[in-house]
C-alpha cells in the first residue's frame, strides 16, 4: 500500500501543476487545450476529477463576477458536469445506483450555480 500512496502523492502534485497551467486556458475559453494538459498527466479518473474541480471553480468565479457572461457560464457548467460525472467502470447494480446518485447531486449543485446568475436586463 505504501507504493500506491507514494504514486498517488506524486500524481496529485503532477495534476496540481497541470491544473495551474490549464486554469488560465479554461478561463479564456480554451477548454480543449486545458483538458489536454491535464489529461496528459492522467487520462483516468484522477484526471477527470481534477478537470471537474477546475471547471467548477472557473464557473464559480464567473458566477461571482460583476457582469457574468451567461453563455460562457453555461459552457463552463457543461464541462464541469462532463468531468464531474465521470465514473470508473460500473460493474454492479450498487455501483450503477451510486453513479446515478452522484450525477444527480452534481447536476443539482451545478444548476444552482447557474441559477444564481443575475437575470438578464431587458
Amino acid at each position: 500500500m505504501k507504493e500506491y500512496e507514494i504514486w498517488r502523492q506524486s500524481l496529485r502534485k503532477q495534476l496540481a501543476a497541470a491544473v495551474t497551467e490549464a486554469e488560465p486556458l479554461a478561463v479564456q475559453g480554451r477548454f480543449d487545450e486545458a483538458e489536454k494538459l491535464v489529461r496528459a498527466v492522467d487520462s483516468d479518473i484522477y484526471g477527470s476529477g481534477a478537470l471537474g474541480r477546475m471547471f467548477t471553480s472557473a464557473l464559480e468565479r464567473v458566477v461571482q463576477s460583476p457582469n457574468p457572461d451567461r453563455a460562457f457560464a453555461q459552457a463552463l457548467h457543461d464541462r464541469a458536469l462532463r468531468w464531474r460525472s465521470a465514473w470508473p467502470g460500473i460493474h454492479t447494480a450498487e455501483e450503477a445506483a451510486a453513479e446515478r446518485a452522484h450525477v444527480a447531486e452534481v447536476r443539482q449543485e451545478l444548476a444552482a450555480l447557474l441559477h444564481s446568475l443575475p437575470q438578464a436586463q431587458s
